[in-house]
């Protein structure tokens, strides 16, 4: 009996986390870190630079922080599953207009309602959808769902490339219409609604809850707290800090004086390293304190970006091992943390204000790693100062320590 029920156990582990690493593959990987393939045959076509068309990251991930707190609070009180598959509905809907632009404006355009769509079903729907429905190996399947936002980086370049070759940018897009309605689909049929009522919702938020295995702590309550702050800071630099390295490594790589197949291949080997690295740390998470995992990490990182600001072709792929692991292991712990900190309940407002600060390093570092570019020729003085950034993360890190009950605040 105990052998099946573990059975039972480890096969909705690994279903619910599939899902959502397939729903992060699409929704992350089409409007993040894939659609930079498209990047050379767009700027050749247009001739923009390429701070002119990074900036379309930069809205992307404004508007994606000015809305998450408020996606959170629909999250909340509506449910995961009807904002993933309004969010999915407005990625088909977007590629198809992105094949058909003709101006930058229009591009900013889409990447706007980029935001919107994966505000309502990306990592932060994904990470509560997840945590909702498994209570045993959270850790595990948080890192197993998370890897698809890596999985996304692989995925997407390596079924847009042989597309772009063949038929051009503006046919591959419509041709990835049919990817998000494949994953619609999916979760149309799988994912059932969890939904609490009042009296749970409102309980006392300092106890561990039965359903969840969590304690609970309520969004006014959080924000009282220096751990939320410090996880909301943190995000800022080391958001800042990978976004900027992923949005820039196809033309960083060619610039270094790889070809566009060799860029491509070695862009999708950087995220199954990320991958692998998500893969380990939710699995690692729950067998030692997070918290020095998540320093340790951190660590990893500023090595690796400390190689990239020597924009030397030596230390490419020492660089790019040392970040695709130490970024793997912290995308996972971010989220790891803030649920394990903060519960469940309220996660999608706790989690969308964190996701606020995130967004905003995210869009800034993509933008304004391109334009440092831009004006001093290469790529060194950008990374440098991914470097200073990410050290203020690891002093920041110090101040993320587990909650204890009596330091939350009392109504």
């Amino acid at each position: 009996m105990a052998t099946t029920t573990n059975q039972e156990t480890i096969a909705k582990v690994l279903g619910i986390a599939i899902l959502g690493t397939i729903l992060l593959i699409v929704t992350n990987g089409m409007t993040v870190s894939g659609i930079t393939i498209f990047d050379n045959a767009i700027i050749s076509e247009f001739g923009w630079s390429k701070s002119e068309l990074k900036f379309r990251e930069l809205i992307n991930m404004i508007v994606a922080a000015l809305i998450m707190p408020f996606i959170g609070a629909i999250i909340d009180k509506y449910g995961v599953k009807k904002m993933m598959i309004l969010g999915l509905l407005m990625i088909a809907g977007l590629y198809y207009a992105y094949s058909m632009i003709s101006a930058l404006w229009q591009v900013y355009t889409i990447h706007f309602f980029f935001a919107i769509a994966v505000s309502c079903a990306g990592t932060l729907a994904t990470v509560i959808m997840v945590s909702q429905r498994v209570q045993q190996r959270r850790g595990l399947a948080i890192g197993i769902a998370l890897a698809g936002t890596s999985a996304g980086g692989m995925v997407i370049p390596q079924i847009a490339g042989p597309l772009l070759e063949k038929f051009g940018w503006r046919t591959t897009f419509q041709y990835e219409i049919f990817l998000p309605i494949v994953v619609l689909i999916l979760l149309a049929i799988f994912v059932k609604p969890i939904r609490y009522t009042k009296k749970e919702t409102e309980q006392s938020t300092t106890e561990s809850d039965a359903e969840t295995g969590l304690t609970e702590i309520t969004f006014k309550d959080a924000l009282k707290l220096p751990v939320f702050w410090a996880i909301s800071f943190a995000g800022v630099f080391c958001f800042y800090s990978i976004l900027g390295i992923i949005s820039n490594l196809f033309l960083y790589l060619t610039e270094m004086g790889f070809s566009q197949s060799k860029a491509g291949n070695t862009f999708s080997i950087f995220f199954a390293i990320i991958l692998s690295a998500k893969l380990a740390s939710g699995y690692i998470a729950e067998l030692i304190n997070e918290h020095r995992l998540f320093k340790i990490q951190l660590a990893l990182m500023i090595l690796g970006a400390v190689f990239m600001a020597m924009n030397q072709e030596a230390f490419i792929w020492p660089a790019l091992i040392a970040v695709g692991l130490g970024w793997g292991g912290l995308y996972t712990l971010f989220n790891y943390i803030i649920i394990t900190t903060f519960g469940v309940k309220s996660a999608g407002k706790i989690g969308g204000v964190i996701s606020f600060f995130e967004a905003v390093g995210s869009g800034l570092g993509i933008w304004l790693t391109a334009f440092i570019s831009d004006k001093t020729g290469s790529y060194s003085a950008s990374f440098w100062l991914v470097v200073v950034l990410l050290s203020i993360a690891f002093a920041i890190s110090f101040f993320i320590k587990p909650v204890k009950s009596e330091t939350v605040p009392s109504e």
